[in-house]
């Protein structure tokens, strides 16, 4: 039997407001991880973030309440945003939007920290993207409302 060239990989950082501790997990076919296991760091994952890591995912509630909450803030703020000329959202599974831009996102990025505090993370450090893109954590609905706003008047 041939081993399957898929690999998924998953951070536990953004989901669980975890940045600092670096954790996540790999699904792959039992002997790709196998040859996996022989050429990484024997300790990958400190005890700290290990405890960490079996506590969020022991945490139900919380996993049921976010995905419910993320749900409707995603789509209020994907909303938003879609409506903005000028704005072009890619569609995605994650709990930030990234956004093409007829305007740099650099610029963008220094406007919107100037005027309102708000930050934007421009994908300068993504070469495949540019400065035509900018990333969007989901927040609460106020502060995706706030964004919009700020947004709507700069474009």
């Amino acid at each position: 039997m041939a081993v399957v060239n898929f690999l998924i990989l998953r951070s536990l950082t953004k989901f669980y407001s975890l940045p600092a501790l670096r954790l996540g997990y790999a699904i792959a076919h039992p002997e790709r991880l196998q040859r996996w296991q022989a050429w990484r760091d024997p300790w990958c994952v400190n005890s700290l973030a290990a405890a960490a890591g079996i506590a969020v995912l022991e945490d139900i509630d919380f996993q049921q309440q976010t995905w419910t909450w993320l749900e409707r803030a995603k789509s209020q703020l994907f909303t938003g945003l879609s409506e903005i000329s000028g704005l072009n959202l890619l569609p995605n599974a994650a709990n930030y939007l990234l956004v093409q831009t007829e305007v740099a996102g650099s610029v963008l990025q220094k406007e919107l920290l100037k005027k309102d505090r708000i930050l934007i993370r421009d994908c300068l450090s993504f070469p495949e993207l540019g400065d035509r893109y900018f990333r969007v954590a989901v927040r609460l609905e106020h502060e995706n409302q706030k964004l919009i706003n700020a947004l709507s008047k700069l474009t």
